[in-house]
């Protein structure tokens, strides 16, 4: 299988980390051109040597650094069709719950999580719009479908992502501009690991490993996904088989959200 992304030209944030390399990698093999940014130089610049593709340096949080990033793309590609707001920060592992969370940390994963898919979106919709149309993929969360005392900042930031992905397909819809969600459960990357390590210390539970068997116990197919399963979603929704979907939350967590 392969051709469902011939002549496309994707922006995918994040870069540097397990599920953008997995999108940046599914996306080179059905025939995308695809740009890798992250604000860490070298991990951007190996992943992008790894899969095959061009990188840039970028932090989400900068709105200026955002319209750079789009008109350089233009400017090497000749046009953007699709943009994979990836890039995502857990914050703190050990101030988590409503009552303790501080307001600096809560913000902190605001300005990443929230802010920078918002300059994304708003970056992005003018390049997608010369280009006829494109797709926006914006990476949620099932912390965004489920309460998460152990991890409030997080859950509250994916809520928004959420939201905004449903304000940004109404707003381009009539363009063919369309946006959708992903929202991964538990799938096996570093920031899966960093969030186990801190969950485990909290609860007494040992070790990392214990609290992954913790939490797969929470999900029906009884184990952790992989990056490539998001990226096979991603995949769908940045191509045009689906061209008549917009503002959908695709769930990919092994049943997690059903229990």
């Amino acid at each position: 299988m392969s051709g469902r992304l011939d002549g496309k030209v994707a922006l995918v944030t994040g870069g540097a980390g397990g599920i953008g390399i997995a999108i940046a990698q599914r996306f080179v093999e059905e025939g995308a051109i695809v740009v890798l940014t992250d604000r860490d130089v070298g991990g951007v610049e190996r992943a992008a040597g790894t899969v095959g593709c061009d990188w840039l340096v970028q932090d989400v949080t900068d709105q200026a650094r955002w319209t750079e990033v789009v008109v350089e793309v233009e400017r090497r590609h000749g046009r953007l069709d699709i943009l994979v707001n990836n890039a995502g920060f857990e914050g703190a592992t050990d101030r988590v719950d409503p009552e303790s969370a501080t307001l600096d940390d809560f913000r902190a994963v605001q300005a990443v999580n929230v802010e920078g898919v918002f300059l994304g979106c708003q970056a992005a919709i003018p390049a997608l719009r010369r280009a006829g149309g494109g797709s926006i993929v914006n990476l949620s969360s099932i912390a965004a479908l489920l309460a998460t005392p152990f991890q409030t900042a997080y859950g509250a930031s994916k809520a928004a992502v959420r939201q905004l992905t449903m304000s940004v397909a109404s707003h381009g819809a009539a363009e063919g501009i369309r946006c959708n969600a992903i929202h991964p459960g538990q799938m096996r990357t570093r920031m899966i690991e960093s969030i186990y390590a801190g969950a485990a210390e909290r609860a007494g539970l040992g070790s990392a490993a214990d609290a992954e068997a913790a939490f797969s116990k929470m999900i029906p197919m009884g184990h952790l996904g992989s990056p490539e399963d998001v990226a096979h979603g991603a995949v769908y929704l940045a191509s045009d088989e689906s061209r008549y979907v917009t503002g959908i939350s695709l769930v990919i967590d092994g049943g997690m959200d059903v229990v």
